[in-house]
C-alpha cells in the first residue's frame, strides 16, 4: 500500500541492503552502462575495446572484420552475470569512456582497431559499436564519452 519506509529518509540513506529479490521500481542510476561479466584473456584497462576470442571468452579488439561487444567498464550501473567468478564487467550499452585514437567528431560512429582502441568511422559500418559523444582532434589515444549501442 505504498504507506510504509524501510528506514532511512530523503536525507538518510541505508549503506547497503542485501535481499533474495528486489520487487519494486527504480527511477534514478548513479551510473550509466548495462554491463555483463566475461572471463578476459589479460587485465585490461577501463575503456579497452573487446572482442570475442582469446584464450578466454573475451579480448582486446585486435582490428579484425568482428564487431566490439562492448568495452571494459569502470563504474557498470547494472551488473549481469555478477556471481561469475573472475571476469571482468564488459560495457554492452550505455554511455561509458572509451580509449580511442584520434581525431574524432562527436556523433561519429566508433569501431574497433588494434590494441583494444576506437577510431572514427566516416560510413555506417557494419563493425559500428559506438557513436563518440565528444570531439578530440590529437592522433593520440585519449579516453572519451562515447554511447554502446
Amino acid at each position: 500500500n505504498a504507506n510504509i519506509n524501510l528506514g532511512g529518509s530523503s536525507s538518510q540513506y541505508w549503506n547497503n541492503v542485501y535481499a533474495i529479490n528486489f520487487l519494486g521500481t527504480s527511477t534514478t542510476a548513479k551510473y550509466a552502462d548495462l554491463a555483463e561479466k566475461y572471463l578476459p584473456d589479460a587485465d585490461y584497462d577501463v575503456g579497452t575495446v573487446m572482442m570475442v576470442g582469446g584464450n578466454a571468452e573475451v579480448t582486446q579488439h585486435d582490428g579484425s572484420k568482428v564487431r566490439a561487444i562492448g568495452v571494459i567498464s569502470e563504474y557498470p550501473a547494472y551488473k549481469m552475470n555478477s556471481d561469475q567468478e573472475g571476469g571482468v564487467y564488459v560495457a554492452l550499452k550505455g554511455r561509458v569512456p572509451v580509449k580511442v585514437i584520434g581525431p574524432v567528431k562527436k556523433g561519429q560512429s566508433l569501431i574497433g582497431t588494434l590494441n583494444g582502441l576506437a577510431i572514427a568511422q566516416s560510413d555506417d559500418s557494419q563493425w559500428m559499436f559506438a557513436i563518440a559523444l565528444e570531439n578530440y582532434s590529437e592522433n593520440s589515444v585519449k579516453l572519451i564519452e562515447a554511447v554502446i549501442l
